[in-house]
């Protein structure tokens, strides 16, 4: 009987381990559409704006007033590619990182810099945004 009874629990929890991987399968194989779509001639555009650092900064800061952290991300990194000792791109690619909830890349990010190099209301706000890195 108790044979019987545990070869009956065995069998209900493989099914219910298929029904969960048959659903698993099912999200997973769904096609993924684009929200936002980049065309060639906007990412040339993109590409010559982060060449100055402070058009780059400036376009990085619209896309995430737009909520396109993402976005955001990809163009601080192009501009700290050209110009690796900007601080402002660099704080801000912190707080975009955060803002994805990437807590330890924007740790990292702001380990980079020096909290004297930053307004005190700046650097307080960013850290309530990113609390992993006020941890120091």
């Amino acid at each position: 009987m108790l044979e019987t009874g545990l070869k009956e629990e065995a069998r209900v929890l493989q099914h219910e381990y298929i029904k969960g991987l048959a659903a698993a399968l099912f999200i997973v194989a769904q096609p993924v559409t684009a929200v936002y779509a980049e065309t060639l001639p906007e990412l040339d555009a993109m590409a010559e704006v982060v060449v100055e650092e402070e058009k780059g900064i400036a376009f990085a800061q619209q896309q995430s007033e737009r909520g396109e952290y993402l976005e955001a991300i990809a163009t601080l990194e192009r501009v700290l590619a050209l110009h690796p000792k900007s601080d402002s791109a660099r704080l801000l690619h912190a707080v975009n990182l955060c803002k994805i909830d990437d807590q330890l890349g924007g740790a990292v990010e702001l380990g980079k810099l020096k909290q004297k190099n930053f307004a005190p209301e700046l650097w307080a706000d960013v850290m309530k945004l990113c609390p992993l890195a006020d941890k120091d």
